[in-house]
């Protein structure tokens, strides 16, 4: 798991594309409700956990569903570096540098 950011611009972009990590593979994790037996509940409250529903309204689940669909379609747009190995090498090539403000000395990885 990696996160890369900007100290000057606050750009930033987290966890590099793996075996063990696809947002495909992750979203594929909805299928059941997608698919499955609760289908037909798509429009009923996601939830009656009031803290969540503090945070995001009462959401219907197809809200739900389109909400992470969103998340993950904005990841995949605003991604620089695709894998870990894309990253090491244009850093290995001193040319690893914020995409937005193009600061090479405030961009780092944690």
């Amino acid at each position: 798991m990696a996160y890369l950011h900007c100290h000057k611009c606050n750009w930033s972009q987290d966890d590099f594309y793996h075996t063990g990590y696809n947002p495909a593979k992750y979203l594929m994790d909805w299928n059941e409700s997608l698919f499955g037996d609760n289908h037909h509940k798509l429009d009923e409250p996601f939830t009656d956990d009031s803290q969540f529903i503090s945070e995001y309204g009462n959401i219907t689940l197809r809200e739900v569903l389109a909400l992470e669909y969103e998340k993950f379609a904005n990841r995949i747009r605003k991604m620089k570096w695709v894998t870990d190995a894309d990253f090491k090498a244009d850093f290995a090539a001193g040319i690893a540098k914020c995409p937005k403000c193009g600061s090479m000395e405030d961009f780092d990885i944690d």
